[in-house]
């Protein structure tokens, strides 16, 4: 039987496991969303630094355990 769209792949880990945002939009989403407002130095007396170098490698991690949603 051919499929008009292909299955998805197994997801990697449990943050690639994408949740239906929005049925009448048809958007799907990893269950975790990575909040951003740390990231740079405007909040770093409140929050700590997160200097350029973190900030990339905290979205790497995110994105290559299949994270997609980033709030900011």
């Amino acid at each position: 039987m051919n499929i008009a769209l292909p299955m998805a792949p197994p997801a990697k880990s449990p943050l690639a496991r994408y949740r239906l945002l929005s049925p009448t939009a048809s958007v799907r989403v990893s269950p975790l969303c990575l909040g951003a407002m740390n990231f740079g130095t405007a909040w770093s007396d409140f929050m700590g630094p997160c200097d350029q170098s973190t900030t990339e490698s905290l979205l790497d991690f995110f994105y290559d355990q299949g994270g997609e949603l980033i709030d900011t």
